[in-house]
């Protein structure tokens, strides 16, 4: 057998005006093109200047093309959350707020032609405003799950949530469908919690959905379970994976492993953090587990670059036994990084 190798490359390298980079989602197209959707505009989050552009690729990932713009206004910010392939269509999740997530709202636009041409924006009338839609689940048994993480309502809708406190208020929940996107029921939530509460779903062998949890400053990952296939879910628990406060991905395998990757540091602060550089989030690597979850038996460094090593997000290939990811370095690169699969 040949031992595949993890594959590299740049998509984009930040430069003023469009210095900032973030919320970067690798998608593979049904024409084979291989397509980077991200934030990028100005030199942080948040900011008037946030857009969201996508740069694709025809050569697997090898070298990528100038962004184009997919979602730009001259007087607001637009970010991203969630990007999916359904049925020949690319569907973006974006959410549009007045520079300081103020007048905060959620969007879903999309694509028939992979990416040229796009409708206007909808309301994602599911979902409230003041919420971040997270990866698609699709489970064995065919429902649909959207991870979600919001914040309370209020009745100015123009306050920030980071203006007001509210931000340390965080729920998690899904959305749930069983006709694939056409209806969305909202399942109990679960808080509140302080921070980002970026979460993601998997499914166990014996049928539990599992949802790992951003926990800013608790240095690890927390967890919530559902018996009930996502209508209700338990109190979430810290859990033994390290996090320095980061996003993260989690993929079920064919075979039932699951593969989680991450930054397994458990620092909350480093003495050489920037707002735009959160040198903690580091390393960026692979784990597996062959036992639902319960020890991660393979864990392997892909990238150890001195700084911010963010936000991974991409897509499982067994066929060519990858995951291809995206992931930002110091918020102003965007790279990507095939990660080889090791056999059963």
């Amino acid at each position: 057998m040949i031992e595949r190798t993890d594959r590299m490359a740049l998509v984009y390298k930040g430069s003023p005006p469009n210095h900032t980079c973030c919320d970067q989602a690798l998608r593979i197209l049904p024409d084979g093109t291989w397509v980077v959707v991200f934030m990028t505009g100005g030199v942080r989050e948040p900011e008037v200047d946030n857009h969201v552009v996508l740069c694709r690729s025809t050569d697997y990932g090898m070298t990528w093309g100038k962004p184009e713009v997919v979602l730009q206004y001259p007087d607001r910010g637009a970010t991203l959350s969630e990007v999916m392939v359904l049925d020949g269509r690319l569907i973006l999740m974006a959410q549009t707020h007045d520079g300081y997530f103020g007048q905060w709202r959620v969007w879903s636009l999309e694509s028939a032609d992979g990416g040229r041409t796009w409708s206007e924006p909808e309301p994602f009338s599911p979902c409230p405003r003041r919420s971040f839609v997270r990866n698609l689940y699709r489970a064995s048994w065919g429902t649909w799950y959207l991870p979600m993480q919001s914040y309370p309502v209020v009745d100015d809708v123009d306050a920030s949530p980071l203006r007001d406190g509210s931000h340390r208020l965080a729920e998690n929940w899904v959305l749930r469908s069983d006709d694939e996107g056409q209806t969305w029921t909202p399942s109990e939530r679960i808080g509140p919690m302080a921070g980002w509460a970026e979460n993601n779903l998997v499914e166990l062998s014996d049928g539990r959905l599992i949802m790992l949890v951003r926990g800013d400053g608790t240095g690890s990952l927390w967890r919530s379970e559902s018996l009930d296939r996502g209508a209700s879910w338990t109190p979430r628990v810290s859990t033994e994976i390290p996090n320095p406060g980061s996003k993260f991905r989690l993929f079920r395998l064919g075979d039932g492993r699951i593969a989680l990757v991450h930054n397994p540091n458990p620092a909350t602060r480093h003495p050489n953090s920037k707002p735009a550089a959160q040198c903690n989030r580091n390393p960026l690597a692979l784990w597996i587990s062959d036992d639902d979850m319960r020890t991660w038996g393979y864990q392997r460094d892909l990238v150890r670059f001195p700084g911010m090593l963010a936000y991974p997000d991409g897509v499982l290939d067994e066929d060519s036994g990858y995951i291809h990811l995206a992931f930002d370095y110091n918020r102003h690169d965007v790279i990507y990084w095939g990660a080889a699969l090791p056999a059963p």
